[in-house]
């Protein structure tokens, strides 16, 4: 196996930084009330990670082929005007229990820290939980071709930050997520007890389980660290 050393870790938005998922399943709820479509918090998962237009057409499901791509994009919008209305009073209280101090952790360490959301809302949510300053990069959705599962914005963030991804650590809460992760040599952690974070290199069921020391020791741990030819 290849020498590695952890050099960077690279954050998801909702769910991994943000308390955002729950404000998510209103907004999605909501617009499924609208155009009389099922909705749950399954399917909210499913979405969650995606762009706002992928999350409607999985949303449609069968439906999809009924609605114009000019239609797509309005309910795309309204969806995220809905759940802009819901943080409208987002403060550092919303920031998920134990990653402030992860981030200071990783700060004082000099491991560097991007985030990697599929969110056009990113910046503006980073300010208002007051966590911008604790992080190197910030990726760009709009300048990202290939959103998640494919792995093009964490391999984006690993480039910005100078840092192999062999050396990276990134941690997803999001099916689609995790997938892209999973398809490069980084090192994984999934969060939450959805199904499909077991497939993570470590698995945590809340955000407060994640230190430097608690990583580290897993990092250490995990010999079966892929190693794939990454972009």
């Amino acid at each position: 196996m290849r020498d590695r050393a952890l050099q960077a870790v690279i954050f998801d938005l909702d769910g991994v930084i943000a308390n955002t998922v729950e404000h998510y399943y209103h907004a999605g709820k909501r617009l499924a009330d609208e155009i009389n479509i099922p909705y749950d918090r399954e399917l909210n998962q499913k979405v969650q990670g995606l762009n706002r237009y992928k999350q409607v057409e999985i949303m449609l499901g069968d439906k999809f082929k009924d609605y114009s791509e000019e239609e797509i994009r309005e309910l795309g919008d309204r969806r995220s005007h809905y759940y802009l209305e819901k943080i409208t009073t987002f403060s550092s209280k919303d920031v998920l229990p134990g990653m402030v101090d992860f981030l200071i952790e990783l700060k004082e360490k000099q491991i560097k820290t991007a985030l990697a959301s599929a969110s056009s809302n990113a910046f503006e949510v980073v300010d208002k939980l007051d966590v911008r300053k604790y992080l190197d990069i910030i990726v760009d959705i709009k300048k990202i071709n290939n959103g998640k599962p494919d792995p093009e914005i964490f391999l984006t963030a690993a480039n910005l930050l100078n840092v192999k991804p062999i050396n990276c650590v990134a941690i997803e809460d999001g099916e689609a997520g995790l997938t892209g992760i999973l398809q490069t040599d980084m090192f994984s952690i999934g969060v939450g007890e959805h199904e499909a974070m077991r497939k993570a290199d470590w698995r945590v069921m809340s955000t407060d389980e994640i230190t430097l020391n608690r990583l580290l020791h897993e990092w250490e741990n995990k010999p079966s660290v892929k190693l794939l030819t990454t972009k």
